[in-house]
């Protein structure tokens, strides 16, 4: 049975599950005889009983090493261990059941339940302080979090369990706890970060003199080595790693190992060693049924015959990839062998196949982009608790020395600052009621700073989600486009077809940069704001002018029924914007031989101007959604025309800066129409 990661770089996640659920010891069939034989053993004394706590515990030993072997039997043991566990009231049996469910659960992405079992675990440990449990139960919950993206969570458990592995001098977890936090960062491709997480885990490791552990270590810094182009180094650790595998019998490590050789050799564009190396590790995958490392091996065996000329042979493996990760989704593995595919079409003449398994990559490319985007994000949010940790990580030796001084400092100015704080306290007792004032007004000064920081911080994030979402993705369709047309790879038949494409990209790139490059400043500096009277029906011609191009495109008609002389007292460049951004939506969003129509109506010192179209329409749940804050979902018109909620957003920003309101009123297929107000002429009172 074959299972899925669905998130992050499955090459490295993969090992993170060795690290977290196997590597307390060896997952071969002889561990799980020598379990099975202790079972056997403990059944044949007079006085056995099924509820023995050392019968149970076995159990659990054993449903630990079935989970990559036979899962179905994790769970049978697991849910036995559990019964017995609660017949004979041996609470921390229960525990570990729980935690054995939680791994079972895990490896089946099967959320809610996974998420229940360890929480469950947790709550037992907690409360009957079994701390050696709870160690492994953050652990595993950190690293099934971090699977699943939720990598600020997944820190949390992480720094939780060492601190309590540190309690307990429990140098083993210490290290697999540093390793995981190393392989979130190289899932992030943080490997600087990476690596230093690394070199703290093998501290640990070498203090136990876990000859395995290390090996696992070197080869996973390796790889954060070998995309460094740290070459030596990476060479360096993985033939001591592979000495330790082999002389083990760790095989699905040694066939990783082969494979990071392999990724070096493609680094140094040596495709001859590179196809030796994936030849080797792939011959140990197929030999261990070890199918994530045959989908790596695929994938660089077709780059390594790419590299060498051997287009056939490369296609066969491509192929290959991207099936079976297609099969069972294995989201990496198909963008990998989508990019390889599309570049073998285009090398054989096949220009609208490599476009399309270029679309197939380039989408996966921006989904993984954006969730890399998002974890970075979540993990910048742990930072504040996350800097205290990793200096302690960086050099404890350090810490420990200045924990030492601090101590001597406060017991030598123990009885000094006591002194002082009698004096200060004699002699200002009088102004202590000014002095709290202002504490009082200091404090509220931090409130607002911090109430700033966090306002900043999430301007920060939407403007990068909005680049990464909306930007990358017709960028790099753009760029494929051009690149086959400069190269003079695409025939004129295809070039008539996708150059009309490239240039919609092109105009929905330039639409998205001036509205960013709009709602930055207004982030940045604020937006000002300058009324002075102003012509609405010509500032309405104008935008009409600019946008007829698109219109004229789709056969739309505009008609502008503002009258010549309306005019109102607004900020022209914030209304040029709102009129020009509703308008071009309304375009969007209407179909062929469609119409738009602008009218206005002054009453009561205001002026309301709407923009109405017979297009698509919107239901009230989008209407509803459409004004929210940090709502930047992104859209298509009835062309395909790509948009996002930006632009929306500064509409609403710029109307209420003139002192008006903006809202919309839609009917599913039939149209929209979206209304503002704004201010009246300012009428100027003669002197009498």
């Amino acid at each position: 049975m074959k299972y899925k990661f669905s998130k992050g770089s499955f090459q490295i996640y993969l090992l993170v599950f060795t690290l977290n659920f196997i590597v307390l010891s060896n997952i071969n069939g002889q561990t799980v005889k020598k379990i099975k034989t202790k079972i056997e053993e403990l059944k044949t004394s007079p006085d056995f009983n099924h509820e023995n706590p050392a019968y149970i515990d076995l159990l659990f030993e054993l449903a630990k090493e079935q989970i990559h072997i036979n899962i179905d039997s994790t769970l049978l043991l697991a849910n036995e261990g559990l019964a017995l566990s609660l017949k004979s009231n041996y609470k921390k049996g229960e525990g570990y059941a729980y935690l054995r469910l939680g791994d079972y659960y895990s490896q089946l992405s099967n959320k809610e339940k996974y998420k229940n079992a360890y929480d469950t675990a947790l709550a037992f440990s907690t409360k009957y302080k079994y701390e050696q449990l709870k160690i492994i139960v953050l652990n595993n919950y950190g690293t099934t979090l971090s699977i699943d993206g939720d990598v600020d969570n997944a820190l949390k458990f992480y720094l939780e369990g060492i601190e309590l592995s540190k309690k307990n001098n429990d140098n083993k977890m210490l290290s697999i706890l540093y390793d995981n936090i190393a392989i979130m960062y190289s899932g992030l491709k943080d490997y600087e970060t990476a690596l230093t997480f690394h070199e703290n885990s093998i501290r640990y490791i070498k203090e136990n003199q876990d000859e395995v552990s290390l090996a696992r270590t070197l080869s996973n810094m390796a790889f954060a080595n070998a995309y460094m182009h740290n070459f030596k180094e990476a060479n360096k650790a993985l033939d001591k790693a592979m000495l330790i595998f082999t002389e083990e019998g760790e095989m699905d490590w040694l066939s990783y190992c082969y494979e990071v050789k392999g990724i070096i050799a493609l680094e140094k564009k040596d495709y001859t060693n590179a196809l030796e190396w994936y030849m080797e590790s792939n011959l140990l995958c197929e030999d261990l049924d070890y199918f994530t490392g045959s989908l790596n091996t695929y994938n660089g065996l077709a780059e390594a015959y790419i590299g060498l000329g051997k287009i056939d042979s490369a296609e066969h493996y491509a192929l290959k990839a991207n099936i079976e990760s297609k099969t069972s989704y294995y989201p990496d593995a198909l963008m990998r062998s989508s990019k390889t595919l599309s570049t073998i079409n285009r090398l054989k003449g096949q220009y609208k196949t490599a476009l399309d398994y270029q679309d197939i990559y380039l989408k996966l490319n921006e989904e993984a982009d954006s969730e890399n985007f998002k974890k970075g994000l979540e993990m910048l949010r742990s930072n504040q608790k996350f800097e205290v940790q990793k200096k302690q990580i960086l050099d404890e030796k350090n810490r420990e020395l200045a924990s030492q001084q601090a101590l001597t400092y406060i017991a030598s100015g123990g009885v000094i600052l006591l002194i002082v704080m009698f004096i200060l306290i004699y002699r200002n007792y009088k102004v202590q009621g000014q002095f709290n004032g202002i504490l009082q007004k200091k404090q509220q000064i931090l409130i607002q700073r911090e109430l700033e920081l966090k306002e900043s911080n999430t301007t920060k994030d939407k403007l990068f989600s909005l680049i990464a979402h909306d930007l990358r993705g017709p960028i790099h369709s753009f760029h494929g486009i051009m690149q086959l047309y400069v190269l003079g790879q695409m025939p004129k038949e295809d070039s008539d077809k996708f150059l009309p494409v490239a240039l919609q990209d092109l105009s929905s790139i330039a639409e998205m940069l001036d509205n960013l490059l709009i709602w930055g400043k207004t982030q940045i500096s604020g937006t000002s704001h300058e009324p002075k009277n102003i012509n609405i029906h010509r500032l309405v011609q104008k935008n009409v002018r600019l946008l007829k191009p698109l219109a004229d495109k789709k056969s739309i008609d505009i008609i502008n029924e503002i009258v010549e002389d309306i005019v109102s007292f607004s900020d022209a460049a914030h209304i040029d914007i709102v009129l020009r951004n509703l308008l071009s939506n309304s375009i969007k969003f209407t179909n062929s031989n469609g119409s738009i129509t602008i009218s206005g109506i002054e009453e009561d010192g205001h002026l309301q101007l709407s923009i109405s179209d017979n297009g698509v329409g919107m239901n009230l749940e989008a209407q509803n959604r459409l004004f929210k804050k940090n709502n930047y979902e992104s859209t298509f018109g009835t062309n395909n025309e790509k948009g996002t909620g930006l632009g929306l957003y500064l509409c609403q920003e710029m109307v209420e800066k003139n002192g008006g309101k903006i809202w919309v009123e839609s009917v599913l297929k039939k149209g929209t129409t979206f209304y503002f107000t704004i201010p009246s002429k300012l009428k100027i009172k003669k002197a009498v």
